[in-house]
């Protein structure tokens, strides 16, 4: 097999030559483009028929890229490929660490073998779609476009929840596709979910595991009717109303066992006004999925049902229940007492029972006895509900307590809750003191309440047993010094276990934080009883790193502001003994210099593109000696002048030495003009060498 070493290469028509598709053949070849170089296909189609091309540079295809033999992203290099046209792999293709950027008009990938990319972007216009199942193990850039999967399955291997980005761009799937996401945190991930066929619509759906063990999530939106594909949306459990009936999502879950918050995005001005979430049972009927959220997110509405854990059906959809109804309770009553106002949730229904007249029960005419009252409210949507209390009517009352706590009995240090006894009577007494309809506590303790009505009638509640909960009281410290150089960090930690952990500047929820930039830190904590501590502050102190450059003088390179601890490298490579602030160099290339600022933190100068001067003492027999114009679009002239005639030579090289155009020979000259024109040879860097009597001199030309 023959090998090849790549540095820059391109190939393709001549404008106007031909107008037949140009393909690069590899038949057998081992092809290695190094890190910075550069191969690029004009217009035509790159084959790997036999053969192994190992890219950690960049490889631009204006046609097709395909792979029928080995194909590899450079082991630990980053190679880049462009491709224009399809990319079909039909063998081994490794991806290493490279890019793939598809930035054609609408493309395929396809072939007979699946392709793994470590980071694949999507470029240009129109619809990249899958033939066969593919998968990504770095980033998916989705950017603006669609990514349509088909009836195959896109597998996001990459367990951040930053593995898919967007800008508008979405997948979209039919049938059994799926974008597939193996998850490995409780973060949220979103799958960017969307569809041009039929009404065009972008829905999002999220999934948060309930923790970080390996759990692979893969989801479809569905753009039609869920009826279509076997859902019927008129099967609907007793405490739904209606269901979505222009889209639903598929989800499945094909490895892990945690349960899982589903989020459903829609927007109500398109789809209409949403408040539950709802999936397929095996009844079969569409069922909620019950303690839903509704909020906002990215300029969607959103539902999520927090840990859910049935995918064994697959569907989801966005519903609306029956309407809760609730009627307030009315505490017993004496028989004699006066009519008492009903209440109930949402307002606008109707009561009805034995007593009732006009939102009103009368004990009276109910009689003594416990009694049904029921309330029926219709919403908006046509959607009937109704709900239902039992009053007891006899010689005795009852009182209860409620506390301000959302009911809780339990306070924080240091606040204060008001316990309020019911309704419906005219005296209050509470134990161990106090009078009214509620008190305010700040202590723990037993409370209770006797209270009269107004025909007499007394009752005393049941004991509020009240409990004073401690504050959390975090104290921060740090894993080493919090005075540092750019690009280190420290580690901020409290005692873990404490509860809800809320950083300040990284928004970090644990009981550590990583911190890279300066400010000052502390924490708050809220523990399981809703109580909250702050901590100390930690000031953290960040020195940025100096900003350096290589002067040039001639052939001396200096390193700007001067520093300690210097090393010089060419081309990437460190020069052995270039340990001072100059370096006086000896050849042309890529120099930079790393080194200790004047601030004390490590700082590293840009690339410096450096061509050796060559000086009077290195002309030799020759007076003078030019080549012009340098740089050149390949146009150029080699100018000379001797003390007496000699003969001449000039050859000219490319950088791997070999000779591009036949020696040029001038004969007993003592001053010559020599045209030379290589403006049908690639962009790059040539050598022309001048040879006279015992002299030779070299000359670097740069095409461009």
């Amino acid at each position: 097999m023959k090998k090849y070493i790549l540095t820059t290469l391109t190939l393709g028509l001549l404008s106007g030559v031909a107008s037949a598709q140009f393909v690069v053949h590899n038949n057998g070849a081992e092809v290695t483009v190094n890190q910075g170089c550069i191969v690029t296909i004009l217009t035509g189609d790159l084959n790997n028929d036999d053969g192994v091309i190992d890219n950690a540079g960049r490889i631009t295809v204006e046609g097709d890229l395909i792979n029928s033999d080995e194909l590899t992203g450079g082991g630990g290099s980053t190679g880049i490929f462009n491709v224009s046209g399809n990319w079909e792999n039909n063998a081994v293709f490794t991806s290493d660490q490279s890019l793939v950027n598809l930035n054609g008009a609408s493309q395929s990938v396809t072939g007979t073998q699946l392709s793994s990319f470590y980071n694949l972007n999507l470029l240009g216009s129109g619809i990249k779609s899958l033939d066969l199942d593919a998968e990504v193990t770095g980033i998916l850039q989705l950017n603006s476009l669609e990514l349509a999967t088909g009836v195959n399955t896109l597998s996001v291997l990459n367990g951040s929840s930053s593995a898919i980005t967007e800008t508008g761009g979405f997948v979209s799937s039919l049938g059994a596709g799926r974008l597939s996401w193996s998850m490995n945190s409780t973060d949220t991930y979103v799958y960017p979910l969307g569809s041009s066929v039929g009404t065009p619509r972008i829905r999002p759906l999220a999934i948060t595991p309930a923790s970080g063990a390996p759990n692979t999530f893969a989801a479809r939106l569905a753009n039609v009717e869920a009826t279509t594909e076997g859902f019927d949306v008129s099967q609907l459990a007793p405490e739904l109303c209606f269901v979505n009936a222009e889209f639903f999502h598929l989800i499945d879950q094909p490895a892990g066992s945690d349960a899982a918050d589903v989020t459903q995005y829609f927007i109500s001005a398109d789809d209409g006004d949403w408040a539950n979430g709802a999936y397929w049972n095996g009844t079969p009927q569409w069922t909620d999925m019950g303690n839903e959220a509704v909020g906002v997110s990215g300029g969607y509405d959103i539902i999520t049902n927090p840990a859910w854990n049935d995918f064994s059906n697959g569907a989801f959809v966005l519903g609306n229940e029956l309407p809760e109804v609730s009627i307030d309770a009315v505490a017993a009553l004496c028989e004699s007492a006066d009519p008492v106002a009903l209440s109930a949730s949402p307002v606008g229904g109707a009561y009805s029972g034995p007593g009732v007249t006009n939102g009103m029960f009368d004990p009276n005419g109910a009689g003594q006895g416990v009694h049904t009252v029921t309330y029926e409210y219709t919403d908006g949507n046509g959607c009937t509900n109704t709900a239902q209390i039992q009053i007891e009517v006899d010689q005795a009352p009852v009182v209860t307590i409620t506390s301000s706590n959302n009911g809780a009995l339990e306070l924080c240090d240091g606040e204060t809750m008001d316990l309020t006894a019911s309704t419906g009577f005219v005296d209050y007494t509470w134990s161990p003191a106090g009078t009214g309809s509620s008190i305010t506590v700040s202590e723990g303790g037993q409370y209770y309440v006797t209270a009269t009505d107004a025909n007499g009638c007394e009752s005393t509640s049941a004991i509020a047993n009240v409990t004073i909960q401690p504050n959390p009281e975090p104290i921060v410290t740090a894993n080493g010094p919090t005075d540092f150089c750019e690009g280190e960090f420290v580690i901020l930690s409290t005692a873990p276990n404490q509860g809800l952990y809320d950083w300040e500047i990284t928004n970090g929820t644990n009981a550590t934080t990583v911190v890279t930039e300066a400010g000052d830190y502390f924490v708050t904590v809220t523990n399981i009883f809703g109580c909250v501590g702050v901590s100390n502050t930690i000031t953290v102190d960040v020195t940025p790193m100096d900003d350096s450059q290589i002067l040039v003088d001639e052939n001396e390179l200096t390193a700007d502001p001067p520093g300690s601890g210097y090393q010089w490298f060419l081309n990437g490579d460190p020069i052995p003994g270039a340990t001072n602030m100059t370096y006086d160099a000896i050849q042309s290339g890529n120099y930079h210099v790393e080194y200790i600022g004047p601030n004390g933190c490590p700082t590293s100068t840009d690339i410096l593109e450096f061509t050796l001067q060559v000086g009077v003492d290195e002309l030799g027999v020759f007076e003078s000696l030019e080549l012009y114009p340098n740089p050149g679009e390949g146009q150029f002239f080699v100018r000379g002048q001797l003390p007496a005639a000699e003969n001449v030579e000039i050859e000219l090289t490319n950088m791997l030495g070999q000779a591009l155009l036949p020696v040029i020979f001038i004969n007993g000259t003592v001053e010559f003009t020599q045209p030379i024109d290589i403006s049908q040879y690639a962009n790059g860097v040539y050598f022309i060498r001048i040879k006279a009597a015992d002299t030779s001199v070299t000359v670097r030309y740069i095409k461009s």
